[in-house]
């Protein structure tokens, strides 16, 4: 098992002892959904049929992904428990989440020229090449995860409270489509051989995050927070499909009701 595969599942197993001896002693339970988004940094997967270019002559050269742009991003909503612990500074949350996660590649209009399609190599045989004109390959792929965070509240509790998170996540694909825009609509009898040759996202997403934020609430009520995610980095970077993610930003908005009031 790759040794960041490993890192996370030791951050979630640390993490789920250290909620679960600290329940016996929390202050305050809450039950709670989060929803969010993150904009993710990527790169294109080493994928030789796709070029932003085709050289005029045989002998020519070509660009191979240079003049082509690749986009990111995911949405998410899940529900989690908390509880707190130590003075009521830190809290240990887990739960369930569903993520979307969109890719795309397309060609880059700066060195497109007005051209908005790049070629695709689909088949090679001595002479006779064959390419296809594409102008966009869109890649939406589901997951159901599991995330943990810890949460630390420098300060005592108070209608308005900044803090800061660490967390982590182990997302399980559900299903992926690829979709291909192509520039001439006779060649879309070439969709379900294009999203073969991309293929699909690695079966497993894992992910650690470091966030701020702000929560609005009373003691015992029903708290609203806000925080946001720089950065969240992605341990399986180098997973197979459209793009490869390295590392992102976003923002996350949660509701929470309390389940239990006790006094330490």
């Amino acid at each position: 098992m790759n040794y960041k595969i490993k890192f996370i599942l030791l951050f979630v197993c640390l993490s789920s002892s250290a909620s679960i001896s600290s329940a016996q002693e929390s202050r305050q339970k809450f039950l709670g959904i989060e929803t969010g988004m993150t904009m993710i940094g990527c790169k294109m997967s080493d994928m030789d049929f796709i070029r932003g270019d085709v050289p005029s002559y045989p002998t020519g050269s070509y660009y191979s992904t240079n003049n082509l742009t690749s986009l990111m991003y995911n949405s998410f909503i899940g529900i989690k428990s908390e509880c707190f612990s130590l003075n009521n500074k830190f809290g240990f949350s887990g739960g369930i989440r569903y993520t979307r996660t969109n890719s795309s590649v397309g060609k880059n209009d700066y060195w497109s020229n007005s051209v908005d399609y790049f070629y695709l190599l689909y088949s090679q045989e001595g002479v006779n090449t064959e390419y296809l004109k594409v102008k966009e390959i869109i890649q939406k792929s589901d997951y159901v995860g599991i995330p943990l965070e810890i949460r630390y509240f420098p300060f005592r509790p108070r209608l308005f409270r900044l803090y800061f998170k660490l967390g982590a996540e182990i997302g399980f694909r559900l299903q992926s489509h690829t979709d291909v825009v192509f520039q001439d609509d006779a060649m879309e009898p070439y969709q379900n051989d294009v999203s073969a040759m991309v293929g699909k996202p690695g079966s497993i997403s894992s992910s650690v995050s470091g966030s701020a934020g702000m929560s609005l609430g009373r003691a015992s009520k029903p708290v609203v927070s806000f925080e946001i995610c720089l950065p969240a980095i992605f341990i399986t970077s180098k997973s197979s499909g459209l793009v490869s993610p390295i590392s992102g930003g976003g923002f996350q908005l949660n509701f929470q009701i309390p389940l239990k009031s006790k006094i330490q």
